[in-house]
């Protein structure tokens, strides 16, 4: 399978779709959307984007802290006095 990069990030419409296509991204060179758009799109390395992804947090590491309660829901949170 051979392999080409977008050399541009650009919007395109393709099949009555609206399609955003970042630079440095591989596609199938034998998609039809490659080959409709040829120009788009090069054989040569540079183009690569060689940018980690960022690792997404798992939902269930940390809980989400709400600020407010729920309906129904007692709030744990305790006032204090302070002194005049």
């Amino acid at each position: 399978m051979d392999v080409v990069i977008a050399t541009d990030t650009v919007n395109v419409t393709w099949q009555g779709r609206r399609l955003h296509i970042p630079r440095g991204t591989a596609w199938d060179a034998g998609d039809p959307l490659v080959k409709q758009f040829p120009d788009l799109f090069s054989a040569d390395n540079r183009f690569v984007n060689r940018t980690v992804p960022h690792e997404q947090p798992v939902a269930d590491e940390q809980p989400v802290e709400r600020a407010t309660r729920a309906p129904g829901e007692r709030s744990q949170a305790r006032r204090t006095r302070t002194a005049k």
